[in-house]
């Protein structure tokens, strides 16, 4: 779904993939295979993408329709998005070990991301999301103010 958007993006605003590798720091081949779905893009890389776009990160992993957002924080921060976690996991009264097999990681990572030691991947960020029904913008700590575009 991701690699869908992405391109799907790209092309509507007429650039290249070599384009975007530049803006992204990255090399044409690596965000091919992004964009084609053969890598996982890193969560700092997939935020670049959406605050380039202005798009939100729900939209371009597939959680809404809800496609253009004003971003007030541009960067991620492992800590706030290790507390909104935290704080998501105990309203839904869950352990770290069930939230770890929900998101297909094993515990001592998860507890990792949870103390904003390391950054979740983004693929287990979306399967989180899609578990307790919560904005990936809102765990990243970005403040909106989205419209449907």
């Amino acid at each position: 779904m991701i690699y869908e958007r992405m391109k799907e993006i790209r092309e509507y605003y007429d650039n290249t993939q070599l384009e975007l590798a530049n803006i992204l720091n990255v090399s044409r081949s690596t965000y091919a295979g992004w964009e084609n779905g053969i890598d996982n893009i890193p969560l700092i890389k997939l935020n670049a993408f959406c605050n380039y776009y202005k798009i939100s990160l729900d939209y371009i992993c597939g959680l809404t329709s809800i496609k253009k957002c004003n971003i007030i924080n541009e960067e991620l921060d492992k800590e706030i998005i290790g507390r909104n976690l935290k704080e998501i996991r105990i309203k839904f009264n869950d352990t770290q070990e069930n939230t770890a097999d929900y998101i297909k990681v094993d515990q001592s990572n998860y507890s990792k991301y949870e103390l904003g030691k390391i950054l979740i991947n983004t693929y287990p960020l979306i399967e989180f999301a899609r578990h307790y029904k919560v904005s990936i913008d809102w765990l990243c700590g970005k403040k909106t103010n989205s419209t449907i575009n």
